[in-house]
């Protein structure tokens, strides 16, 4: 009972409290009286009592919208007279943010109040007014959020827009969001410098805050623009057509140009405006693109202009900032390909963008002319800048110097350009667009506008690579999915499950024409671009990163069965492994097609520098070039082994989609491996060993601790190839069966030691992949037979070697279905190119041949079965006039033959024995007895 009691006195007292708030709420007016006259006074203790009491007021929510007013009218007296600032302050930021009781005029006046406080003559106040309005903006819109959610589920269709409507037609919006809609565009009107229609009172206002509100608006508050339409007409109307407006004088000044000849001069930049236009124009695009996609249109081409060589240095470097924002956004990049370049008579704005970063990249490269002395800051990059950070008469000198730590740089023709560590891989951490306390153009480090163009392409790769192989994976799973759904028994209507497939199929398409889109626009810019820099690094890290962009885009464009682009990617590895202007034929005539392709920026052609292929790094190797004249020595950099190191990696985890371009990968490994001076060993696998003949191979300790390492990958590559498909392993077997032809072509008429790299690969390929030794025993034993039958000794030896250890794995490897299950048929194919050896004239194929089948009868004779004749055929073919050594081999193949397996032998095979017996009777008195005690004789 004295529970019960004790709660429902509580109750009363929280009752009668709640019932005095609203007492007091209600007469709220005559209760703030008194203070508000205290204010009146201007006595600064009587005034500061009187604005602690109302904030106390304002704090409980007791406080009208009459109340509120008459505050707001006090408070407006007290800044006219320039008394209390700071606490003025403080009163309206807690009016508004206790209670949503000030909307309309009194909200307006209060928000008025507080821009004349940021203008006046004392910094503190002028800061605080500041931060204050920033709050009080925030209130606002923060007041449209909750009012939405409030009224979430009352369906309530929106009056239409018209694209020519008033700018009061507001009389749909709430009441915070019509009051967030009157804010908005007064601010719109006050950056326009034009007079506010609602803030009225205002005597002053810079266009950079102006600015930043905008920006702070559009990024925290999207929602709001998104769901209500008099915003989103603010933004199409009135926001977007000022920002083009603002930019006006960065599109047409063009540094060192002579205004002399133009009628007006043309107004110059000004940093703290266009930097804060760029901010708000990033948000546009991130936030609003869908709504705005004409005007993102003009957005982007804005961007790219302003990466151009005459524009300021600084405008450069904020440019190429924001551009990175765009970059680490690769589904926004997909937007921009859907909507402009897949569009037959729209911009190709996601090219232009990749192009024009090339392009800035190749500009910062080249050095400025010297007539041009009336420029702001030289070009970012050049060598010749006495305003650059690092004061440096010759910094390429400097940072190659002894002593001193070597900075990493790229490095092209002189130009040496340093490379800064701007920001985290994947993100855009932008430094000059948050200058926002600047007013002066900054200065520009050296090396600062190349290296974020250098994460710009780094994050882009990354970005759409990543994007569309996961959508890709996607596609696949959803594709097997449909297959078994449909697989299974109907359990819905026939036609449904036709709909879900075509539907599926259709979606399929749609995403794969974007897919190939966006790598047929970015390709050419990026590989121009990569290859440049690649050429001009002088830091492994940096190296590293350009050659796994490339990587990852060949991967891509290999998966996607985009041939053109994915050569040209590996290509550039290709070249990147071997010495400079090395002459390989594949890869010049690959290099010479890419070169005809056409390469533009907003429809204007732009003519690409090539790589200068002048080496910046530590030779490491010397070694002969794997050609048919002798051409001198050549050498390898640390920067061809990272490449070499790249190919391999390349060719291991994606040889599922080189398809065709196999040819160009072991080509340039096949000509490293010579370089380096590695020989094929036993199974295939290449070591290292001495030259035949010429000067000796030269290697570094670093390289020599290196080789076992690069064999020990090659062979790993080669062994992953039992897990390709058979398309992809029938792509391996011919591009290395070409290389051998190409090999053997050059082997003729020379005693020079031949390359076997890719006979030891066919072997090596061959005994990983005996478990589908159908698909690919014809093609390769065929070659191998032409191998043996070569003028050169060396290499019909290693033909011959490949061929029999092929033949001995074959017939020893744990078939499915087992040999002795399948014996006519595997059997046969297995021994066949044992037997067609006989047509081949020379001795010591033939010793081979021999040695191989004394070896199959000693391991696997017991199980031979219908290969029988095929065995005793090649014993047979031996003639008494080839020579002591073969004559010798055949007699040991026929005794082993009579004395361990004759009793076992098909009865059709003996007549066979006989006859070769017989051949060889005269000769051997132990056979023939052997062979008479059985009867045969």
């Amino acid at each position: 009972q004295a529970a019960e009691s004790g709660i429902i006195k509580v109750k009363t007292i929280a009752a009668r409290n709640s019932d005095i708030l609203a007492a007091l709420k209600e007469n709220s007016s005559e209760v703030v009286q008194p203070f508000l006259m205290g204010c009146g006074t201007k006595e600064p203790k009587i005034t500061q009592l009187c604005l602690a009491a109302i904030q106390r007021l304002m704090s409980h929510e007791v406080v009208s919208e009459a109340a509120a007013g008459n505050i707001i009218n006090m408070l407006w007296q007290l800044m006219e007279n320039s008394l209390e600032e700071l606490k003025l302050l403080q009163t309206v930021l807690v009016l508004l943010t206790t209670n949503t009781v000030v909307h309309d005029e009194a909200l307006s006046k209060a928000i008025v109040l507080c821009f004349r406080l940021h203008f006046t003559k004392d910094n503190i106040t002028n800061n605080t007014a500041a931060a204050t309005v920033r709050q009080v903006v925030t209130v606002v819109f923060e007041r449209v959020v909750a009012e939405d959610e409030r009224y979430k589920d009352i369906i309530d269709q929106p009056v239409a827009v018209q694209g020519n409507s008033n700018r009061r037609s507001v009389s749909t919006l709430k009441p915070c969001a019509k009051d967030a809609y009157m804010l908005f565009q007064d601010l719109c009107q006050l950056v326009n410098a034009d007079a506010p229609y609602w803030l009225v009172g205002m005597t002053e206002m810079t266009r950079t805050f102006g600015l930043e509100l905008l920006e702070s608006v559009l990024n925290d508050f999207p929602q709001v623009f998104l769901q209500h339409q008099e915003f989103s007409f603010l933004l199409k109307e009135r926001v977007c057509p000022l920002v083009i407006k603002l930019f006006s004088p960065n599109i047409k000044f063009r540094q060192g140009s002579s205004t002399s000849s133009s009628p007006a001069p043309v107004e110059k930049p000004y940093f703290p405006i266009c930097m804060r236009l760029l901010r708000v124009v990033s948000v546009l695009i991130k936030q609003f693109y869908s709504l705005l996609v004409t005007e993102c249109e003009i957005f982007l081409s804005l961007l790219v202009k302003f990466l151009d060589a005459d524009k300021p240095q600084w405008l450069r470097a904020v440019a190429v900032e924001s551009i990175h924002r765009l970059c680490v956004q690769p589904q926004l990049l997909r937007s921009f390909c859907q909507s402009y370049d897949m569009k037959q008579h729209s911009t190709k704005v996601f090219r232009d963008i990749v192009n024009a970063l090339g392009s800035f990249i190749q500009s910062l490269f080249l050095v400025p002319s010297t007539g041009n002395t009336s420029a702001t800051p030289s070009q970012t990059g050049s060598n010749a800048s006495g305003n650059t950070v690092s004061a440096q008469t010759n910094p390429g000198v400097l940072g190659m110097g002894g002593g001193a730590t070597v900075l990493p740089a790229f490095e092209y023709r002189g130009t040496w350009i340093p490379i800064l560590n701007v920001t985290v891989q994947g993100s855009a951490k932008a430094t000059y667009l948050e200058m926002l306390d600047k007013v002066e153009p900054p200065t520009i480090p050296e090396g600062y506008a190349m290296s974020v163009a250098f994460h710009c392409l780094l994050d882009l790769v990354r970005g759409i690579t990543t994007m569309i192989e996961g959508e890709l994976g996607e596609a696949e799973i959803g594709s097997q999915t449909t297959t078994e759904t449909t697989s299974l028994p109907a359990q819905s209507s026939e036609q449904q499950d036709l709909q879900s497939v075509s539907d599926q199929s259709e979606k399929e398409l749609v995403s794969r024409a974007v897919w190939e889109e966006m790598v047929n626009a970015c390709w050419c810019g990026l590989l121009a671009a990569l290859s440049l820099l690649l050429d001009a690094s002088t830091d492994e890290a940096a190296t590293e990163n350009i050659l796994k962009a490339e990587l990852t885009m060949a991967a891509l464009c290999g998966r996607l069965g985009l041939v053109t682009s994915r050569d040209a990617f590996i290509t550039a590895i290709c070249k990147g492994s071997l010495p400079p202007h090395y002459a390989l034929t594949v890869l010049n005539s690959t290099t010479a097609a890419l070169s005809s392709k056409s390469y533009s920026i907003q429809g204007q052609n732009v003519q690409m520098i090539s790589p200068s292929s002048e080496s910046h790094q530590q030779v490491v190797a010397v070694g002969q070039p794997l050609a048919l004249q002798p051409q001198g020595t050549v050498m390898l950099t640390s920067k061809n082994i990272q490449c070499m190191r790249t190919l391999l990696n390349l060719a291991h985890c994606h040889g599922a989609v080189l398809g065709t371009s196999w040819q160009l990968v072991l080509a340039t490994l096949q000509h490293l491996v010579w370089i380096l001076g590695l020989k094929p060993g036993v199974g295939g696998a290449l070591k290292p060993g001495r030259a035949v003949e010429g000067p000796s191979t030269v290697l570094t300790t670093a390289v020599m601790t290196d080789l076992p390492v690069i064999s020990n990958i090659l062979s790993r590559l080669f062994e992953s190839s039992q897990y390709l498909d058979d398309v992809s392993l029938h792509h391996l077997i011919n591009a290395l069966c070409s290389l051998s032809l190409e090999a053997m072509d050059m082997a003729y008429g020379n005693n020079k030691e031949p390359s076997l790299f890719a006979v030891a690969k066919l072997l090596e390929t061959g005994l990983v992949n005996m478990h589908r030794i159908e698909i690919l025993w014809r093609p390769l034993t065929g070659h191998l037979l032409e191998v043996c039958q070569h003028p050169n000794s060396r290499m019909r030896e290693w033909g011959a070697e490949a061929l029999t250890s092929l033949i001995k794995a074959g017939l020893t490897f744990s078939h499915d279905p087992p040999l002795s299950q399948n014996q006519v048929k595997l059997q046969l194919l297995l021994l066949n190119p044992l037997k067609e050896l006989s047509n081949i004239s020379h001795p010591d194929i033939r010793i081979k041949q021999l040695e191989c089948v004394l070896q199959i009868l000693q391991s696997q004779g017991d199980s031979l079965g219908p290969g029988w004749p095929l065995v005793l055929g090649v014993m047979g073919a031996i003639r008494s006039d080839q020579g002591e050594s073969l004559i010798r081999t055949a007699f040991q193949c026929l005794q082993l033959v009579v004395t361990d397996f004759l009793p076992t032998m098909p009865c059709t095979c003996l007549q066979i024995v006989v006859e070769v017996a017989g051949s060889f009777g005269l000769h051997n008195q132990e056979l023939n007895i052997s062979l008479t005690s059985i009867g045969l004789l």
